[in-house]
């Protein structure tokens, strides 16, 4: 399906649309460095069709396509702004432009659907009087609506909450996109039958009711052995687990007959990363060599790092700042909304006040020791499996001619999160963002990001939307 993207901004929409199947044809920005970005990284050919300004627009000018979408300023609506004038306001008031386009098009020429994006304060904004303006003019339009406010952490680690409003053209029949994400109205799929308390379902779709004699009798809450087998999946329920075999570490995809419990692993504290490669994060830090000690900045493939104690902070540098609320999350907290106003940033923060170790190899029975700040680490025979004590709780161990000791170490500071954050944080890779950097200056970069909607979302609402025009015609 072909769309057209107005007030596109970087081209979040045209990002997340196009990765569920749909084709953009054409685009309207009136900032320069914002065309710029889109232009750079989505390379739009000749024929794509292009304006800089909603206002000078006709509805013939506008080329036919199934559908419109929308991120309409949020200035004049959202809570960080100056006037809270709502679509009175210079800014916001440029949806009416939307609809005046949508009116003057013939029947057969308006786009199927059209979707619209705005902050969460467009809900309650002059006692949601807007709101209930801006579903009045898509039904005077002709379109049925429905809408979801959707938060972008359930899919980037970033507290995000945007309105979404789909319009289906009336004359098209009735269709169903929302809710999606973390909304899930999925029947509980039945594993193993049987008396309640005895069933087993599924990990996907909703959880069945819990009662409050939850873990009795009646109704059993826990674990249950089940067999498992490659070509059959889970089979049955069983008392007792089946024996473990040697191979059973590389997972219940091996081999025919497996273990499993029906359980959520305890979430660990630490992950590695490789510093060559951005996005490759492994549950195990890569084997360490003797040119380390030289530093992380060298050119090998195989170099690792840490990811510690990383707190989202919102404007570090402005401490009387209009938002309430806090300005610092704790570890693991997605990051405060991206805005073009505010200066997000991260504490890299003392990693004894979180809990983060490192996981040292020994020849213990759990196989590892723990590292936490101020402990000392002998980093001669990483790979070795006998060696043992090779983490100082607290003290140096005996130093040698070769210095081959380390020691975790402690933060406390404060750094503006990069441009390249913020754009992943919207969900674009990296090879996008070296692109939109070569056209444009970081304060261009932050604010665009802070304009963008997030493409994981698009592409989740994109996916449905595919699927309820194609499964009606």
């Amino acid at each position: 399906m072909t769309f057209i993207d107005f007030f596109a901004g970087l081209g979040g929409f045209t990002a997340g649309l196009s990765q569920a199947g749909f084709e953009c044809i054409g685009f309207c920005e009136k900032d320069k460095y914002a065309i710029k970005s889109y232009r750079a990284i989505h390379n739009p050919n000749e024929k794509e069709w292009f304006n800089d300004d909603i206002t000078t627009l006709e509805p013939g000018d506008i080329p036919r396509a199934e559908g419109w979408t929308a991120g309409f300023p949020c200035q004049d609506i959202s809570i960080s702004g100056k006037h809270q004038s709502g679509l009175s306001g210079q800014r916001s008031g440029l949806f009416f432009e939307i609809v005046r386009l949508i009116k003057g098009k013939a029947a057969e020429d308006k786009p199927r659907w059209i979707l619209l994006e705005n902050v969460k304060n467009l809900l309650s904004i002059n006692g949601g009087r807007d709101f209930t303006e801006v579903l009045y003019q898509l039904s005077e339009a002709g379109y049925d609506c429905e809408w979801q406010l959707i938060n972008s952490k359930s899919y980037v680690p970033q507290n995000r909450e945007r309105v979404f409003i789909i319009g289906h053209l009336r004359a098209g029949g009735r269709r169903k996109v929302f809710p999606v994400g973390i909304a899930n109205t999925k029947t509980p799929v039945e594993l193993i039958g049987g008396s309640q308390g005895s069933r087993v379902y599924a990990p996907c779709g909703i959880g069945v009711t819990l009662t409050a004699e939850g873990g009795g009798c009646g109704a059993r809450t826990g674990l249950y052995c089940v067999g498992f087998n490659r070509k059959e999946g889970i089979v049955k329920g069983i008392d007792c687990a089946y024996a473990l075999t040697a191979s059973d570490f590389r997972g219940l995809n091996r081999n025919q007959t497996q273990n499993a419990v029906l359980d959520l692993a305890e979430e660990e504290n630490i992950c590695f990363i490789d510093l060559c490669k951005q996005s490759q994060l492994t549950e195990t830090a890569r084997c360490l060599k003797a040119h380390y000690n030289s530093g992380i900045t060298n050119h090998k493939a195989d170099n690792s790092g840490v990811f510690v104690c990383a707190r989202a902070v919102l404007t570090p540098g402005r401490e009387n700042k209009r938002q309430n609320g806090r300005r610092f999350k704790g570890c693991g907290e997605p990051s405060f909304t991206l805005t073009c106003q505010d200066r997000n940033g991260v504490l890299l923060c003392e990693p004894g006040n979180c809990g983060v170790y490192v996981k040292i190899k020994e020849a213990t029975k759990r196989g590892f020791s723990e590292a936490r700040l101020g402990d000392s680490i002998n980093l001669a025979f990483p790979g070795s499996g006998t060696r043992r004590g090779r983490v100082g709780k607290g003290t140096a161990q005996t130093l040698t001619a070769s210095g081959n000791q380390g020691t975790v170490t402690g933060f406390g500071r404060i750094r503006k999160l990069t441009p390249l954050e913020c754009f992943r944080l919207q969900g674009f890779t990296d090879e996008m963002f070296y692109r939109a950097q070569a056209v444009n200056s970081d304060n261009q970069l932050y604010k665009q990001a802070g304009n963008c909607v997030t493409i994981p979302v698009i592409y989740e609402i994109g996916r449905k939307l595919w699927e309820a025009y194609h499964d009606n015609g």
